[in-house]
């Protein structure tokens, strides 16, 4: 990449929903970071809470309307869980990808990647084939994500005091 040429993502974790990611990251600990769920937000809808995929897949976490029926949460404490809401989105998938990391947590792999995979993918695929998926979009996924969480850490350091 030139030195003119713009990265393929956002460089930095847009501030406003910082805070989203800190405290649906405390939802699943040991297992989430703010870092890993804004890797996700990027390269899912690149931070983009209006996004529609042609899936059907829905706001900032691109979560399909099947999972956001079981795992949909108010999280703004306005009454309702709205996929387009980016907290409710950030939260939701917390919910989620915790779920998932329970689900998988047996299987002798990477517990992150296999995660990643079966939230791209679906977590019968990972079942089924007792690790990451032979599918290029979900191989790009995972590494996507990964790399963006390296690329995120800084923007969740706390200030030392």
């Amino acid at each position: 990449m030139s030195a003119c040429q713009p990265p393929d993502f956002a460089i930095s974790v847009p501030d406003a929903y910082k805070s989203y990611f800190e405290v649906a990251a405390k939802r699943c600990p040991g297992v989430l970071t703010p870092e890993g769920l804004a890797a996700q937000a990027s390269t899912e809808s690149g931070f983009d809470p209006g996004a529609v995929s042609p899936a059907g897949a829905q706001g900032l976490m691109q979560i399909i309307p099947d999972v956001w029926s079981v795992y949909g949460t108010d999280a703004d404490g306005d009454g309702r869980a709205d996929p387009f809401t980016a907290a409710d989105s950030v939260a939701t998938s917390a919910r989620f990808n915790c779920y998932l990391s329970r689900e998988l947590e047996s299987m002798r792999s990477d517990q992150t990647e296999l995660r990643l995979a079966a939230y791209n993918a679906g977590l019968g695929a990972v079942q089924r084939y007792q690790g990451i998926p032979p599918y290029k979009e979900t191989e790009n996924y995972v590494q996507r994500v990964a790399s963006r969480t390296q690329a995120f850490a800084d923007d969740f350091v706390s200030p030392s005091a």
